[in-house]
């Protein structure tokens, strides 16, 4: 099984993505995660934008995924629930275990129709970068607590 994160635009910030890399290659051992993006639209007009991002968005995911969009509005969990839902999900699913963070303008109503699941990661707004940390440190967290390694405390 194979977790992909799919995010609007690349890492602009050297310090987040080196972060989130830091996780990634923690989480290496236990489970395979990939980064892919998708090209953010230089398209002055947000609602345009949005819809062109999301027409990017779905080209990247296949039929059989499991896509999870990550959305304030969308339900929450701690840490431990992630674990078992992440769990549950890998064992259920057929193909990737696709999350999907949006764009400055959030995402297009076709992505959102395509989505399995919403997560919020805070009811907060915050930047794409930041929440690409954050997933990638909770998916190295679920790792851990799964395995029973010490790190969850």
């Amino acid at each position: 099984m194979k977790i992909i994160i799919l995010s609007v635009g690349k890492a602009k910030d050297g310090h987040c993505a080196a972060l989130a890399d830091r996780y990634f290659q923690r989480t290496a051992p236990f489970l395979k995660v990939g980064l892919e993006s998708a090209p953010e639209s230089k398209d002055g007009n947000a609602a345009r934008k949005v819809e062109r991002e999301g027409k990017e968005i779905l080209k990247k995911i296949r039929e059989r995924d499991y896509v999870v969009i990550l959305d304030e509005g969308g339900g929450e969990t701690d840490s431990l629930s992630f674990a078992r839902w992440l769990s549950a999900r890998l064992d259920d699913s057929e193909g990737r275990i696709v999350f999907v963070i949006g764009g400055a303008f959030g995402l297009a109503g076709e992505v959102r129709d395509r989505a399995d699941h919403s997560l919020s990661l805070s009811k907060m707004t915050m930047p794409h970068e930041l929440c690409l940390v954050f997933l990638a440190e909770q998916i190295y967290r679920a790792c851990t607590i799964l395995r029973g390694v010490d790190y969850h405390h």
